[in-house]
């Protein structure tokens, strides 16, 4: 819209200066002074249009520096809106005379196993949104970058940390008796490895397992209920991420697909 406006003036300016030098070249008895006022509108319509020309540079540019946050909003993965902040709350009434207040909700107790030793292992994990394509040639507009929502079509990196509870120690690449996996709701299995975030290029990165899924392009929209195995010894030992979900709430806490 503003482009158009600055194109129009321009044109505009254009028309008005040629009628301007037509006027004084027309007129072939014309005073000096009426050539020096014919000479000086053509120099204002052309600084005019200097100006314009200006502003539609500016505008051009401003149109295409699009930021990689305004992208991916763009692209309905990530958006921010404006929320009116709650009305504070009314200061409360004294109750008449015999009469009781509610009693309040208890808050929950945690279950007897959260108090109890974690074994096998621990485990923790990040999905990851990245700018690498993957085989559907669809990649995420922000590198490298935890995310918890994604589109068909898009890889899902996982990076994992794994603990050994019985021994304290990290399960690395040495652990040539220990197979690791992620599996994907649809089955799809993707072997842990055991590498240094950031190719190398960071010489501090940590080291951790990793390994990646490209969403199927029928996949159903909605949470990604993925599972890592852990074999070792014949014995497979399966983690699945810990995750709210409600429907009064409205609340799911797993990655999910949504475009």
């Amino acid at each position: 819209m503003v482009m158009t406006r600055i194109l129009k003036l321009a044109a505009l300016s254009l028309v008005a200066a040629g009628i301007v030098f037509t006027a004084s070249c027309s007129s072939g008895g014309a005073s000096d002074s009426d050539l020096k006022k014919a000479q000086q509108e053509l120099s204002d319509q052309q600084a005019l249009n200097q100006q314009l020309q200006q502003q539609l540079a500016d505008a051009k540019k401003a149109s295409t520096s699009v930021t990689p946050a305004a992208a991916a909003a763009a692209a309905g993965l990530l958006g921010v809106k404006t929320v009116v902040p709650p009305t504070p709350a009314p200061t409360a009434t004294p109750l008449p005379a015999g009469v009781t207040a509610p009693t309040a909700v208890p808050r929950a107790t945690a279950p007897a196993s959260y108090y109890q030793p974690v074994g096998p292992y621990f485990i923790y994990v990040e999905t990851i949104a990245t700018s690498t394509a993957s085989k559907y040639n669809v990649a995420s507009t922000l590198a490298c970058t935890p995310s918890g929502v994604f589109a068909r079509g898009q890889r899902i990196v996982f990076r994992y940390d794994i603990v050994d509870i019985a021994t304290g120690k990290r399960l690395t690449d040495r652990d040539t008796d220990t197979v690791v996996k992620v599996v994907a709701p649809n089955g799809d299995e993707s072997t842990g490895r055991f590498s240094q975030r950031g190719g190398g290029q960071v010489p501090d990165a940590p080291f951790m397992f990793s390994g990646s899924w490209d969403i199927p392009l029928d996949f159903p929209l909605g949470a990604v209920d993925y599972k890592i195995t852990i074999t070792k010894g014949g014995q497979t030992f399966t983690w699945r991420p810990p995750y709210l979900t409600s429907e009064p709430l409205k609340e799911d806490t797993r990655p999910k697909v949504v475009q």
